[in-house]
């Protein structure tokens, strides 16, 4: 089974040597792709500059803003065949309109800046595989208490984005031993998740299920 999966933080840049990015460490991408490969995945990590690295993998691919990721994403998936993409990097909501690149901002005085929303990239993934049958898997960070509308959130994204499977997780328990991860999937099916090591296994069995796509 040959896998692609993106993990860690996008940093979209302010000038040259600030940028605006989020906490995620990449540690579940990793985690999933060490899990596939135990299993004899060939797999592509995809992840940000300081993000983890899996250990004993086919290929790491680094990239920084949301475009880079975007693009590397686009001919990643028209170069090679995927049996699954998992999208589960934490790429941001927006980025700096017009930044410096090239130029130090002076420090010492006020700073406004002027935010523009980011394209959702798992909503171009499988525009991007050009009609490739695979198996797409994307992540919604949730930050609500009601558990209807976290349900809401993650079917939603898998209605609009195309994805067979969204893994639902609440900022609540981020910060929890037991981090819980919901497996939302087309048609209604949960599993219930308790750390990132328990997601990955149960990730990993989900595909071993499904028929294999790529060539031999």
């Amino acid at each position: 089974m040959k896998v692609l999966v993106t993990s860690g933080a996008t940093r979209e840049p302010i000038d040259s040597v600030r940028y605006i990015s989020n906490l995620s460490s990449g540690r579940t991408g990793a985690a999933i792709c060490e899990a596939l490969a135990a299993r004899g995945s060939r797999v592509t990590q995809l992840h940000g500059v300081d993000s983890v690295r899996a250990a004993g993998i086919a290929r790491h691919e680094v990239f920084t803003d949301h475009a880079s990721l975007d693009e590397l994403l686009g001919r990643m998936l028209t170069d090679g065949r995927y049996d699954a993409v998992i999208h589960a990097a934490a790429v941001g909501d927006f980025a700096v309109s017009g930044p410096l690149s090239g130029t130090k901002l002076p420090s010492g005085g006020e700073l406004a800046l002027r935010l523009r929303p980011t394209a959702k990239i798992i909503d171009h993934i499988r525009s991007h595989a050009g009609g490739q049958e695979l198996t797409l898997i994307g992540f919604k960070l949730t930050h609500h208490p009601d558990p209807a509308a976290q349900v809401r959130a993650a079917t939603d994204l898998m209605a609009r984005s195309g994805a067979d499977y969204i893994v639902q997780n609440d900022v609540a328990t981020l910060d929890d031993a037991e981090h819980v991860f919901i497996i939302h999937a087309r048609g209604g099916g949960q599993w219930r998740c308790s750390g990132r090591e328990a997601l990955a296994m149960a990730l990993v069995t989900l595909l071993e299920q499904l028929p294999s796509r790529s060539p031999a």
